[in-house]
This record gives structure tokens, C-alpha cells and sequence, in this order.
């Protein structure tokens, strides 16, 4: 389960046991419910309800049952939203926008009422480029969201409260690539990070106490944040280069030690492990991004390879394993979620 991405990059979807047989293939996965015209989505934490969004021009977010599909809630804006996330309680959704009412752009954390989709709370944050990442804690007191790296500026995570919309703390982070994860207890905020190593930018991890800000662990070799282990046995994290395999680690936090290290294929784009850590959801950073790929994390043994006719992108894995989500291109710049069930 996977619940902070960008929209742009969000998917569903629907894992059912883990088997060890040989790999099987099929033309796609059997579909449970479709999402027609979102591009994104996100399991809840208990795995109760998907939050599906749509990163056209006006922002559209829709909370819906998650083993059927039915649609729930349904949040518009005028302006496009650039990243949400469910809170773990179910009560609120917090979405991420640029709203340039006032002249200037101001990037706002909006939170909505799931029971009637009211707007209860408007953070102005000091986001200086568009907020692609967001996270609540587990406790839903505190929001992260990161700001990218770019052009100079950007490269930030601002944590708030969400009851009164205080900054509790600034974190410069200049990643090129923005995620920030709370750890299930909610004592640690893993986030991307860039170093400098022997004169050039690496990209990173790092972990921060949420009790006083200061960082327990840092990882300077190109690893970024996937999630935290279900299981509570650590930071999952990924290595991607050009024209080597994509390598997944299980790391012990405040340690770092390596505790599990599986080697994927060249291109791999792992999306989400499952809450068990048994089995790894992947589809392609580099084109032909047309197929998706279901692998068990004790090897990188593929057990499910699915080929489809247009781009797709791998998206969540439920709660409970039960189903993984994507995103299909159905036109050029429009795509379909889809949540699929994974084959016996």
C-alpha cells in the first residue's frame, strides 16, 4: 500500500496471494473496477478506500469504495492538483495545488471532509516550486509535502499541523524528484534527498526524528525512497541507472544495514512492495513502458508479466494484497485507472 505519490504518477491495483509457481502471462489483468478519465490512485492505509485524481487543467479527486469501485466522494477545483493523499482515519483527504488568485503562486495544502467533501482546512506553505509529494501521519496531526528541486529553486519539505496550519519544521532536501514517507509509528519522515559526492549531485535518502527534526540516517548512492516495510523491518528503497539492472534494498533504520537486496531487470520501475514484503509491483521507466510486472521480493522472480497495446503505469498494492492498480493511456495526454486482480 502506497498512498504519496504525485498525481501524475499515482495508479490502483489489486494483489491477491503470493504463489511460487512459474511466472504466467496474460494479455492484461482481471479487471475489478475502472476509474475512466483519472490518471492516479492510492490505497487507504487499512485498505478500505482508493483515492483515484485526474491531473487535467481542473483538479478532480475521487474517494471510492475500494473493492468495487463505488464512488464515494468526488472534490473538484477550478485548479489542477498536483499531489493527495488519504488521511489514515479515512475522515480527510489533503491535496496539494498552485493557486495564483493573488498574482504570485502560493502553494496551498487543501484538506476536504471525506463524509461531505467540505473544505475544513487551507495551508499557505512556502513551496517555491509545485508540491508533488504529501504525506499524513499516523496519528493525522502533522502534513509533509515536498517541493522539488528545480531551476534553483525548490528542494524543500514543509511539515505542518493540521489543525491550525502551523510550520512545525523546514527541511532543505534539494532532490530532483520530491517523496516523503512517515514511518507507520510516526517517528521518522524518510525523504529524497541530493549530495555532493567527489565534486558531483548524487541523489539520496534521508530520515529524520520527527521528534526534533535532526536526521538519524542518510544513503548518498543514488537510492531513492520507495515505502516503509509493513512488517516494520525497515525503508524499502530503489537504485535505477541507465543500462543496469534496478536494484531494491530493505534498509534498517537508524543502522542502515542492508537487511534484503534484490536485482530486478534494466528499466524496471518498482512501484510498491506489498505490506508483507513478499511481493514487488514494477513497470518500465523507459519506453516501451507497456507492460507490468509482478515479482517475488525474496528474489525479483517474475510470477506475472502483463502486456498491454498502450502506455501503463504501475500504481498500489491493497492493504491487503488483494489487488494492485494502474493507469492505462487511452488517448494521447488521457488515461484510465484501472484495479486489477492478480492471477491464481
Amino acid at each position: 500500500m502506497l498512498r504519496r505519490y504525485s498525481i501524475f504518477t499515482i495508479v490502483l491495483g489489486t494483489v491477491a496471494a503470493l504463489a511460487t509457481a512459474a511466472p504466467a502471462s496474460a494479455a492484461t489483468p482481471a479487471t475489478v473496477w475502472t476509474a475512466p478519465g483519472m490518471s492516479g490512485s492510492s490505497f487507504s492505509v487499512d485498505g478500505s478506500l482508493a483515492l483515484t485524481s485526474s491531473s487535467s487543467a481542473g483538479g478532480r479527486l475521487e474517494v471510492r469504495h475500494a473493492g468495487t469501485g463505488a464512488l464515494i466522494r468526488a472534490i473538484t477545483s477550478p485548479i489542477r492538483f498536483t499531489a493527495a493523499v488519504l488521511a489514515p482515519n479515512n475522515q480527510t483527504v489533503i491535496a496539494a495545488l498552485t493557486d495564483t488568485g493573488s498574482g504570485l503562486p502560493v502553494r496551498v495544502l487543501r484538506a476536504y471532509r471525506i463524509a461531505d467533501g467540505a473544505l475544513v482546512r487551507s495551508i499557505a506553505t512556502a513551496a517555491t516550486r509545485d508540491i508533488t509529494s504529501v504525506d499524513i501521519s499516523p496519528d493525522a496531526t502533522l502534513v509533509a509535502a515536498a517541493d522539488p528541486r528545480n531551476y534553483s529553486t525548490g528542494g524543500n519539505v514543509h511539515v505542518h499541523r493540521i489543525a491550525d496550519g502551523t510550520n512545525v519544521a523546514l527541511l532543505t532536501v534539494p532532490a530532483t524528484t520530491a517523496a516523503v514517507r512517515f514511518s507507520a509509528d510516526g517517528r521518522q519522515l524518510a525523504v529524497n534527498d541530493r549530495f555532493t559526492v567527489a565534486g558531483r549531485f548524487v541523489g539520496g535518502v534521508r530520515v529524520f526524528r520527527t521528534s526534533d527534526w535532526t536526521s538519524v540516517l542518510t544513503l548518498a548512492d543514488n537510492s531513492q525512497v520507495l515505502r516503509w516495510s509493513g512488517l516494520g523491518a525497515g525503508l524499502w528503497v530503489t537504485t535505477v541507472a541507465y543500462a543496469s539492472p534496478t536494484l531494491l534494498r530493505l534498509v534498517s533504520v537508524p543502522t542502515g544495514a542492508i537487511t534484503r537486496s534484490v536485482t530486478l531487470q534494466e528499466y524496471d520501475s518498482v512501484s510498491d512492495v506489498s505490506n508483507d514484503d513478499t511481493l514487488i509491483l514494477s513497470g518500465r521507466w523507459a519506453a516501451p513502458r507497456r507492460s507490468l510486472k509482478l515479482s517475488t521480493a525474496a528474489t525479483g522472480t517474475a510470477i506475472a508479466t502483463f502486456d498491454f497495446a498502450a502506455d501503463v503505469f504501475a500504481g498500489d498494492i491493497r492493504a491487503d494484497g488483494s489487488l494492485f492498480s494502474y493507469a492505462l493511456n487511452t488517448t494521447p495526454s488521457a488515461y484510465d485507472v484501472y484495479v486489477g486482480r492478480i492471477p491464481s
